[in-house]
């Protein structure tokens, strides 16, 4: 009977030891992913170390959402994001507040579509900030529209470098939207969002060099702008 136990208890480590040679670590499935090998990143995540990880978790939403290696799945992509963001991962926490806030995967909900950005946003997401930002700017739903708290969360993820967010506040700026109109302060936002290669702002800054709107008239400054707005794909340039 010992021998038994013995031989068994042998067989196990021999198990064990051949289980960790194969074992994935999530580097090597991020590396699959980041090469467009997703079949060997799926494998890879859904080892079951990885499938305690934020980031896999969060991955493994994204792929499913969008069917990369496996079959596109909005609802599994739902249930990956929220494990991801109930452990904290503010790029799941944006992510999730995407599918309530548009209904991929799930019944459209404002209210935790807003309840997920301010998580994300907590953590200094951009993308989140910016979200918030419009979903105030418009008053979507049943959120009333407030200018400010748009500008608060403008002002954030510009300040985090968001150059959608940046060309927003140079909007609100240029039309004293729920601020004191200050062309000054307009084209500073849009020259900001313009140099990171955001296309609507450099058309407005182009259009505010040949109208002259808080800057000195400069056609040829004008040109340069709308020729870099028209080849990031700007129709209006």
């Amino acid at each position: 009977m010992m021998k038994w136990l013995i031989q068994t208890g042998s067989r196990l480590i021999l198990l064990g030891l051949a289980s960790s040679a194969l074992a994935c670590p999530y580097e090597e499935g991020n590396r699959y992913y980041k090469a467009k090998q997703y079949e060997k990143a799926y494998a890879c995540f859904m080892q079951p170390d990885n499938r305690q990880n934020p980031k896999a978790q969060n991955t493994l939403g994204i792929m499913y959402e969008d069917g990369l290696g496996i079959e596109k799945d909005p609802e599994k992509a739902v249930e990956w994001y929220t494990r991801a963001a109930m452990n904290g991962n503010d790029r799941a926490q944006y992510n999730l507040a995407m599918c309530y806030e548009t209904g991929r995967g799930v019944k459209r909900d404002y209210d935790k579509a807003i309840a997920w950005y301010l998580k994300a946003a907590e953590q200094g997401n951009s993308s989140a900030e910016l979200n918030l930002g419009y979903l105030y700017d418009e008053g979507i739903s049943v959120w009333r529209r407030d200018r400010q708290k748009a500008l608060y969360w403008y002002r954030r993820a510009a300040g985090h470098g968001d150059t959608d967010a940046m060309t927003n506040l140079g909007h609100a700026y240029y039309l004293g939207t729920g601020v004191q109109k200050n062309l000054n302060h307009a084209i500073q936002y849009y020259l900001m969002a313009a140099e990171k290669g955001h296309a609507k702002a450099r058309y407005l800054l182009g259009d505010a060099y040949e109208t002259g709107h808080g800057i000195a008239r400069d056609c040829e400054r004008a040109l340069f702008w709308y020729k870099k707005a028209a080849e990031n794909g700007e129709i209006m340039a």
